[in-house]
Formats: structure tokens, C-alpha cells, sequence
């Protein structure tokens, strides 16, 4: 029988709703999850009903604004980064996070550094990238693939749902791209339903907005912990252009490409997955224990 989960809908700072899910011992590691844009934290179904996981560490989850049951704004002021950063301290207060480790993947990759330069002290033990892109703007143009930058160019231009939504396609389809026979089509379907419910306009603002990533970069390098996974037939991310950058300014960064992997690693290579993880909570956790 899965675990029982509990939900929460606290208000962010400008009052939206922002839908989010425990699971687990709160007295055991927290773990916190960010899903990639356009989708919503649905998409880690598997791992919260994965007594590895559930048995272990207290897992929580949340829609990022805009996406999946959170709060729709409209506006490109509604993106600002201090907001993403205030959404995830009213999931933390919720559900009561002590220095928590983040989980991210994709675009939500970038939500990491509206936390680190609007919450001091940063709130977070570690982070584990899953095939990120943490810096919007000009250098995310260096970590994705040619598939990713059309995809991209043509969700943050346009404001037509046909155009919007054959965009949306193409980028669920890389998401999966390569490991298809892995991935249930009913899995993929509702990944797809989910981004194209997101209205153009506000796929445009979510995918255009800026941040700061400086004091997440000052952190790496002071030691803060990080795992990176990529995937090696990812078809959206270049996950070596990804490890370069990253370790060029983590200097506790440990680092994983796995063989046969799609965008979606986590769902694909389960099993790997779970282990690496669990593998960086329990040194993260000895580490605190020995101070």
C-alpha cells in the first residue's frame, strides 16, 4: 500500500496558492523536488511510492507557480525571482524543512538560485541536479541542444496555442527521446496534457525570465555539495557542456553521466537513480551528524 500523502496549499508572498505534497518520516533527511518547466511535480509519481525512498527520507513536492494545481499568474512581473524564492519557503514553513537537500531538474534547475540569492542564510544542505539548466539567459544557450534551443526560442516568442502546443510536443517527446519503450505512453500522454495546459502566454513569461545565480555560484564555491546526473542520449541537454560549466564553479561537485539515459533519467534509470541519491543523503547526513 503507498504511503499516505499529505497536502498542503500555503500562500507565497504576492498570495498565490502553491500546491505541495509530503511524504515520509519528518524526522528522517529532507528532500525537497523541483520538476522541469511547463510540467508539474506529478512527474515524480514513481519515487514517492518508492518505499526506498519513502522508508528512508521525507520527501516533499510542490508545483512551481504556474504549473500543475499552483497559482496562475499572468504577468511577466509575477516571475520575478524573489517570488520563486518566496513559494519555496512557504513550502518550507509548511511543512516545517530543516536545510533541506533540492532535487531539480531541467529548467527548475534555476529555482535553485532565486532561493540562494533571496533567502540568507541559504536554506539547503545540497543539491542534486537532474540534467539541469540552472542559468537562464545568454549561457543556458551553451548547456542545451540545437532540439532545445528551437523549442525554447519558440515558447518564449509566441503567445499562439497551436504554436505553443506543437512546440510543447515536440519538447515532451525529447524529454523521453531514446528511451520511449521505457516510458508508458499514459505517463508521456499526461506529461503532455500538463504542459499544454499551461497557457502560451504564461509558458513565455516562465521560460523568459531572469535571475542571479552569482550567490549560488559563491556557494559552490565555498562547498556546498552538489551531484549532477545527466543522461547520455539526453536529447534536449548537452550534459558534458552541463558538467564543465558546473564544475568549473562547485568545488564539492560530484558528477554522474548515465549510459543509456534520456532527459528523464529518474524514470528511465529508477534504480540508478534511487542509489545515487540515497548515497549523497547519507554522507550529506554524516556529515552534519559529525559537524
Amino acid at each position: 500500500m503507498p504511503p499516505a500523502i499529505v497536502v498542503k496549499t500555503p500562500r507565497s508572498a504576492d498570495g498565490t496558492r502553491i500546491h505541495a505534497e509530503a511524504v515520509g518520516n519528518p524526522r528522517n533527511p529532507h528532500v525537497v523536488f523541483i520538476h522541469e518547466a511547463t510540467l508539474c511535480c506529478l512527474v515524480y509519481d514513481e519515487l514517492f511510492q518508492d518505499a526506498r525512498l519513502t522508508d528512508h527520507l521525507y520527501l516533499v513536492r510542490y508545483d512551481l507557480r504556474c504549473h500543475g494545481r499552483s497559482g496562475i499568474t499572468r504577468t511577466a512581473e509575477s516571475q520575478h525571482s524573489s517570488l520563486y524564492a518566496s513559494d519555496f519557503a512557504a513550502v518550507a514553513g509548511a511543512f516545517g524543512l530543516h536545510r533541506p537537500i533540492i532535487v531539480a531538474w531541467g529548467f527548475g534547475a534555476a529555482v535553485v538560485a532565486d532561493i540562494c540569492a533571496h533567502i540568507n542564510p541559504p536554506p539547503i544542505a545540497g543539491i542534486v541536479y537532474i540534467a539541469p539548466l540552472p542559468f537562464l539567459g545568454p549561457t543556458m544557450t551553451q548547456l542545451i541542444t540545437p532540439r532545445m534551443l528551437g523549442i525554447a526560442q519558440t515558447l518564449i516568442t509566441t503567445h499562439d496555442t497551436a504554436t505553443s502546443g506543437r512546440a510543447k510536443t515536440d519538447f515532451v517527446n525529447g524529454v523521453v527521446a531514446g528511451s520511449a519503450c521505457r516510458v508508458p505512453d499514459t505517463m508521456k500522454a499526461a506529461w503532455l496534457g500538463r504542459s499544454i495546459l499551461q497557457d502560451a502566454e504564461v509558458t513565455a513569461h516562465v521560460l523568459s525570465r531572469t535571475h542571479d545565480p552569482v550567490r549560488l555560484l559563491e556557494l559552490g564555491r565555498q562547498g556546498l555539495p552538489l551531484l549532477v546526473l545527466v543522461g547520455a542520449d539526453d536529447a534536449l541537454v548537452d550534459g558534458g557542456a552541463v558538467v564543465r560549466e558546473l564544475r568549473r564553479h562547485f568545488r564539492n561537485a560530484e558528477t554522474h553521466v548515465v549510459p543509456g539515459s534520456s532527459h528523464a533519467l529518474f524514470v528511465d534509470h529508477r534504480d540508478e537513480f534511487v542509489g545515487l541519491l540515497l548515497v549523497f543523503v547519507g554522507r550529506l547526513a554524516v556529515m552534519t551528524l559529525m559537524g
